[in-house]
């Protein structure tokens, strides 16, 4: 596992902090600001969308900015921002898989779902998930830092977040249910657990790949077809696995070494370490 340093170098957000506080995972917007930004685009590009095109049609000066701020939070907005790059990248591949990247991305860059997304997931199927369920979840990871008004609401957009994606069901009551993981999905939890440093079968145990509803095997059958499409690389003997993602290398070599440009020789360098 990579240090706390370099983790961030890689788009990883590992301060406490909490876009939930406020915003949900902001599905729609994002979706219609990756269609109005394409996907090579720099970080200036997004905000100028946001802000002066008014993509996203907010009534206000002051809510363009506040958007603008935690679509970045939450999803990077910066072609050089690791995490960024592969959620645009998989993105444009995969439009089932969309609602799970947003996902995927907003736990690697927000520490509040990520820690409480998967104890939720792991409620059985049918279960009923109540705002209060996730309010008491809240308040025994951190006892005492929220207020009665803002745990509440944070339970309500955790919710409401989960219920984007597919994993709850129901505009009031919500009920965990089953959600079939897509490939570009899968390809982009092994991505991060792979950006972290794991490797090996340490992927698949990876707390991304833990926020898909499958299990190893379906997890690799999902895997193969993302390496059969050229998304990624896994070659598989046994029970031994490699996973390499030759086509994010570059920005993730530069995010590593930003001072030097990424070369070719670099590139093969970093593959061979990997």
């Amino acid at each position: 596992m990579r240090d706390q340093a370099t983790l961030k170098r890689l788009g990883f957000m590992t301060q406490q902090g909490s876009t939930h506080t406020a915003r949900t995972i902001m599905l729609s917007e994002l979706s219609t600001l990756f269609d109005h930004v394409p996907e090579a685009a720099g970080k200036d590009a997004y905000l100028a969308a946001i802000r002066d095109a008014n993509c996203l049609a907010k009534r206000s000066g002051r809510s363009r900015q506040l958007t603008a701020s935690h679509l970045a939070d939450l999803y990077g907005l910066d072609p050089a921002n690791p995490i960024h790059a592969g959620l645009r990248y998989f993105w444009s591949r995969d439009e089932d898989a969309r609602p799970q990247l947003a996902l995927l991305a907003a736990a690697a860059r927000d520490s509040l779902l990520r820690d409480l997304a998967p104890a939720i997931l792991a409620k059985p199927l049918g279960t009923s998930i109540t705002r209060e369920s996730v309010e008491s979840a809240i308040e025994q990871r951190w006892p005492g830092r929220f207020s009665d008004v803002t745990r509440e609401s944070i339970a309500q957009r955790v919710n409401s977040s989960l219920v984007q994606v597919g994993y709850l069901l129901g505009p009031v009551k919500k009920v965990r249910v089953h959600l079939e993981p897509a490939t570009g999905a899968v390809a982009y939890a092994l991505y991060l657990a792979w950006l972290q440093g794991g490797r090996g079968e340490l992927l698949l145990q990876s707390p991304w790949c833990k926020l898909l509803d499958a299990n190893q095997e379906r997890l690799l059958e999902l895997a193969a077809q993302a390496s059969a499409k050229g998304w990624m690389v896994l070659r598989r003997v046994d029970n031994v696995i490699d996973i390499d993602f030759p086509a994010l290398a570059q920005v993730v070599t530069q995010a590593l070494n930003p001072s030097e440009p990424a070369t070719a020789a670099q590139q093969e360098i970093f593959h061979e370490q990997g």
